[in-house]
């Protein structure tokens, strides 16, 4: 099994990485929701029947014709009552029909919707096409007048305007043997301080004692639980706290 081991960076890598991080998941939220928007926004432009092609799948239709017309007591093998040859009781006087498909959804079967099933009346291929469109016309129409409403109100957006980062970390000083060449200044930078008659020293570098040329700050995630832990060689264990702002 392998287990994951946190890495030892330069503090000023693991801050760049830290800030890149954050301004990616930012600009990717960002991204998300404008294309989430504009999504919205052509659903709300289309027709009922535009919708219902694009946006209202089978299960769904399937999902509303259980909640719509649940199955009998007595039938285990079919999930709602609206299939081929399903028994139907058409209105006639005070008889009501079942399954109540015109007091549910308003359509209105004939005779040539209906077909006989041993005997009796059932429900023909064409009653049951006609109800599934009816059902999936429904939903789409729904939905899309929601949709209508959203876009027209105005689309909530979340924008992150500041935020902080806490980390626990160990930090471990490390020394280099090696002598660091001396950063020179820009050609520009030496034409301008030589306009200014100010020396590059006095701007541009610091004492080597307080620079420590040849000491270097690492970090690593601090984990208690993980099992290389009784083995990390680390100066101090501390807390690093970043406050960012988002500026557009």
């Amino acid at each position: 099994m392998s287990v994951d081991t946190p890495v030892e960076v330069g503090f000023a890598e693991f801050i760049a990485r830290l800030m890149s991080e954050v301004f990616d998941a930012v600009i990717t939220s960002q991204v998300d929701q404008e294309q989430r928007y504009a999504m919205m926004h052509v659903a709300a432009s289309l027709s009922a029947a535009e919708y219902r092609n694009q946006y209202i799948s089978d299960d769904d239709v399937d999902a509303e014709l259980r909640r719509l017309f649940p199955p009998r007591s007595v039938d285990n093998e079919h999930p709602h009552m609206i299939w081929e040859k399903s028994p139907y009781t058409p209105a006639k006087g005070e008889r009501e029909e079942d399954p109540p498909v015109f007091a549910t959804i308003g359509v209105t079967l004939d005779k040539r919707d209906i077909a006989e099933v041993d005997g009796g009346l059932g429900l023909g291929a064409g009653a049951v096409q006609k109800i599934i469109e009816a059902v999936a016309m429904t939903l789409a129409e729904g939905q899309l007048a929601l949709s209508r409403q959203l876009v027209g109100r105005g689309l909530p957006r979340v924008v992150v305007d500041a935020g902080k980062i806490n980390g626990k970390l160990t930090f471990n000083l490390t020394t280099n043997s090696s002598t660091p060449e001396p950063v020179a200044s820009t050609p520009r930078a030496a034409a301008v301080l030589s306009r200014l008659d100010i020396p590059q020293a006095s701007i541009f570098s610091l004492p080597k004692a307080r620079i420590l040329p040849n000491v270097k700050l690492m970090v690593k995630q601090a984990d208690a639980t993980s099992p290389q832990s009784s083995q990390v060689k680390a100066n101090v264990y501390g807390e690093v706290e970043i406050t960012f702002k988002t500026v557009t």
